[in-house]
């Protein structure tokens, strides 16, 4: 089974939210599937944005169901949690905050690593 780690580094969008849906026909075909959250993409993250607002997809409750698929660990950039004010208290959903020293080993990991 090939291990991928999707990274996500764009803000909340439409095409965001087709990326956490790619993530889960990872999940229903059974594939080693993690996430990691950086620049931008923290910003999905943050349990106070509300979508409605703007006419789309709760991101949130999306990525609530990753879990549900057996997509996981998801994983969150400290310096881009940071720099874009998301403390971890506010993260919608449960994740490993890494440093940058550890993202190499991530990337490692991985067989296949998808961007946005």
């Amino acid at each position: 089974m090939r291990s991928v780690l999707y990274i996500i580094r764009k803000a909340p969008s439409v095409a965001a939210n087709e990326r956490i849906d790619m993530m889960l026909v990872s999940g229903v075909f059974e594939q080693s599937a993690s996430v990691l959250f950086m620049d931008d993409g923290a910003l999905q993250l943050n349990a106070r944005q509300d979508a409605a607002l703007v006419g789309r997809k709760d991101t949130a409750r999306a990525l609530a169901a990753l879990d549900a698929y057996g997509v996981g660990p998801l994983y969150a950039h400290r310096a881009s949690l940071a720099a874009r004010h998301v403390a971890v208290a506010d993260v919608a959903v449960p994740v490993t905050v890494v440093d940058d020293a550890e993202l190499p080993a991530l990337l490692q990991a991985a067989q296949v690593v998808v961007t946005d």
